[in-house]
């Protein structure tokens, strides 16, 4: 089954709500948590962060800025654009 990246992001998160160690993996080096559970490949010039909100885990971009690459590719309609709420990383809030 193929999966999109939001697919893919949202159920890491998903996942991570009840796999502490998977959690701990997010909120230590989230990059290479996303790399090793997904499959996806994250640029090198992109500063992912996690933060815990209660019991889950937001990702986002450094300093709350979309990398320019990333914004080519939700303007060029090839990528899952953010939900609309202004915070998450991958389209996620």
């Amino acid at each position: 089954m193929s999966h999109t990246p939001q697919g893919s992001i949202d159920a890491l998160l998903a996942r991570a709500d009840s796999d502490e160690a998977l959690r701990e993996r997010l909120l230590t080096d989230p990059k290479a948590a996303i790399e090793a559970e997904t499959g996806l490949t994250v640029p090198a010039d992109w500063v992912i962060v996690a933060r815990a909100n209660g019991g889950s885990v937001e990702l986002g971009f450094e300093n709350d800025e979309l990398p320019e690459d990333y914004l080519e590719l939700v303007a060029g309609g090839d990528y899952v654009s953010n939900s609309g709420s202004g915070s998450g990383c991958f389209g996620i809030s």
